[in-house]
């Protein structure tokens, strides 16, 4: 990237720009080289500035939550990531709708619903992403997906127009919301209901104990790997092939939870990435069943 590129990062915003960033220090698991530049807008102006800029500019940008679902390459990330979590996280409520931006936790979405009383989002506690990105993956947990609450959601184009877009103009799959790639997720809308607070909390409590007792939440880890296929969960068929608690230098398949690769601590893009491929092959030979990877994979090899 031109150093024109980069002092324009710092001429379009007024939130931190970071030059070289490691980009596992910014991935929930843990690994990747730096990108050329981080930036930080501090509203939907800034953004729009950002997104208008990088697209006349042809400057590939990725945009990042929290980082989960997400492997950055050793080699990093040539270009701009655009951060939405320090400032783009506003939430209200407007009696049983709940309207959330981009960067606000889903964490942070599920604490909100039980303060004003709301049910609907108990089965997404603990889900470490980020609004926009489980809109983007539509994310799910306990048999529930988010599109079963979505109203409409909010998107940037390229050109850094903003329009919303109903339930019914949204195409939800599997693990997916089918939007053009120079698409951005501004906000979500939320159909909740009105629900007893002890109930609620109950609910929650229960999800989150059957997470810390089937997850291995005292790692890094970029969530589940791979989608389920139809034959049945991930999980189930990489331990039917005996990987449980294979590794490849610092990668390691869970031995709680088969369908996650842990960091045990310096575990390297590359390794991530093999023990995926290692994955795919294997399960693949023993029981002829394909698996997608529900996480993303970018930067230089």
């Amino acid at each position: 990237m031109t150093r024109d590129y980069r002092k324009a990062a710092l001429g379009l915003i007024k939130g931190r720009v970071l030059f070289d960033a490691p980009m596992k220090q910014f991935t929930s698991i843990k690994v990747g080289g730096p990108v050329d530049s981080l930036l930080f807008p501090k509203d939907l102006v800034e953004l729009k500035k950002v997104i208008s800029y990088a697209t006349a500019k042809n400057i590939p940008f990725l945009i990042l939550g929290k980082g989960t679902n997400l492997v950055v390459r050793d080699r990093g990330v040539r270009g701009w990531a655009i951060c939405l979590t320090q400032w783009m996280k506003k939430v209200r409520a407007d009696g049983e709708v709940v309207e959330a931006e981009a960067g606000l936790s889903i964490q942070r979405l599920v604490q909100f619903s039980i303060q004003k009383g709301l049910t609907g989002l108990e089965p997404f506690f603990g889900i470490p992403g980020t609004v926009g990105g489980g809109l983007m993956m539509n994310a799910g947990a306990w048999g529930a997906e988010l599109k079963d609450i979505v109203l409409s959601v909010t998107l940037m184009r390229e050109d850094g127009e903003v329009v919303e877009r109903p339930r019914q103009k949204l195409k939800f799959s599997y693990r997916q919301l089918a939007i053009p790639a120079s698409w951005v997720i501004v906000k979500g809308r939320f159909q909740l209901s009105k629900g007893r607070k002890e109930e609620i909390l109950e609910r929650v409590k229960s999800y989150s104990e059957m997470r810390r007792r089937t997850q291995p939440l005292d790692y890094p880890s970029a969530g589940s790997i791979f989608k389920n296929p139809p034959e049945g969960p991930a999980g189930k068929w990489i331990e039917e092939v005996g990987l449980k608690g294979f590794r490849i230098g610092q990668a390691m398949i869970s031995d709680r939870h088969a369908n996650f690769i842990i960091n045990l601590g310096k575990a390297t893009a590359q390794e991530v990435i093999d023990l995926m491929e290692f994955v795919e092959r294997k399960v693949y030979e023993e029981k002829g069943i394909s698996l997608e990877r529900e996480v993303r994979v970018v930067g230089e090899a």
